[in-house]
């Protein structure tokens, strides 16, 4: 697994979210009553291109979990999670582990040269 399609979880996780709850909306008019008046339909877009869309980057997802829940270093499985899963800055990183963040950075980028 390389730092660019790791680098990639967050962007991929928004958009995911993003397709999932995007509502979408359609006006009609409504003679039910005997008059006519405009009511306001709402729901989830579920066309196929964005069905399609949602099931590769869910099938990306979760090739990227697997990886992070795959690594047996239990430092770097830390760090990757913090990093790319929670979206931490190396700062608040640095700050939750106790180590300088020049410390974490390095450890982690030397872990993904050698996998």
């Amino acid at each position: 697994m390389t730092r660019n399609e790791l680098s990639c979880y967050h962007d991929l996780s928004v958009r995911l979210h993003t397709l999932q709850t995007e509502i979408v909306g359609d006006t009609a008019k409504d003679y039910s009553s005997g008059f006519p008046h405009s009511i306001m339909l709402r729901g989830v877009a579920c066309d196929d291109k964005t069905q399609q869309e949602v099931k590769l980057l869910s099938e990306k997802l979760s090739v990227l979990d697997a990886y992070i829940d795959s690594v047996t270093d239990v430092r770097a499985k830390n760090l990757l999670d913090m990093h790319y899963r929670r979206n931490m800055t190396w700062w608040q990183i640095a700050k939750r582990t106790g180590r300088s963040f020049t410390a974490e950075k390095q450890y982690l980028y030397n872990f993904l040269k050698k996998a």
